[in-house]
């Protein structure tokens, strides 16, 4: 008995050992591919190195479905009684939705990128309309607080804050513009509900989640989402009005910017 014993420890022992060989051949090239992906998106608000991928792939075990719309039907939502800010004349998207990385940080699209000529028009685009809603108090131009490479606009310090306003410490949208330029927002819940409806764009995996207000100090409303990045001039228009329906949402003014 002991010699069978001993024979099957022995043969135990090699089989764990083969398995955990093989496990580490399938794991390691996977591990790179992925790693490479993240690197993939440019720096974003998380350590561009593999301390922040990291904490990317731990912050996927929260992530959530980004397509439903059902959330904004939930009328004890902020102003979920009043109207949005989007004119009512507001068009589908031409085409299907990008595919976007696996991360839930940095949120990024990995297909339909616009040119460079493009990104920029968009760019100088968001940064107009930045200086032009500074001008008349209603924001404040810095650094991003998600993104830490980009700048956003935030609700004016001379401005009530609304509770979503505070959510988000005042940032109310931000363009990547070292990539992919796509766009965050914070929308006013029936807006949240035609722009992912209609093909713009759609929610971030970490919505909602109250539990990260005790990981990493804030955590984001279920108002925020990922505009697609915009391929022609036509898409920088609507992009645009979003934007500008963000900018008129968070800082709780009709005044459309035009």
């Amino acid at each position: 008995m002991e010699r069978i014993a001993s024979f099957l420890a022995s043969h135990r022992a090699a089989a764990v050992s083969t398995l955990s060989v093989l496990g580490i051949a399938v794991l390691v090239p996977l591990a790179i591919q992925d790693y490479r992906i993240y690197l993939s998106y440019g720096p974003g608000g998380l350590p561009y190195n593999i301390k922040g991928w990291l904490i990317a792939n731990t912050l996927r075990l929260l992530s959530q479905e980004q397509l439903s719309t059902r959330i904004y039907s939930d009328l004890k939502l902020p102003f979920a009684d009043m109207p949005g800010f989007l004119p009512a004349q507001f068009p589908q998207r031409r085409s299907s939705r990008p595919k976007i990385g696996p991360h839930p940080a940095p949120q990024r699209q990995l297909e339909q990128l616009p040119d460079e000529v493009t990104r920029k028009e968009l760019i100088i685009r968001f940064e107009q309309l930045g200086q032009q809603a500074q001008a008349k108090g209603l924001v404040e131009v810095r650094q991003s607080l998600f993104e830490r490479q980009h700048s956003a606009l935030f609700v004016s310090k001379a401005r009530d804050w609304h509770s979503v306003a505070q959510q988000t410490r005042g940032e109310i949208s931000h363009v990547h513009a070292g990539l992919d330029g796509s766009i965050h927002v914070s929308l006013h819940p029936t807006d949240c509900k035609r722009v992912i409806s209609m093909g713009w764009g759609q929610r971030h995996a970490l919505d909602g989640i109250a539990v990260l207000k005790k990981m990493v100090g804030a955590s984001l409303p279920v108002n925020y989402l990922l505009i697609y990045a915009p391929r022609d001039e036509v898409e920088i228009e609507v992009a645009m009005t979003i934007v500008r329906a963000s900018v008129d949402f968070m800082t709780w003014t009709r005044d459309t910017l035009e």
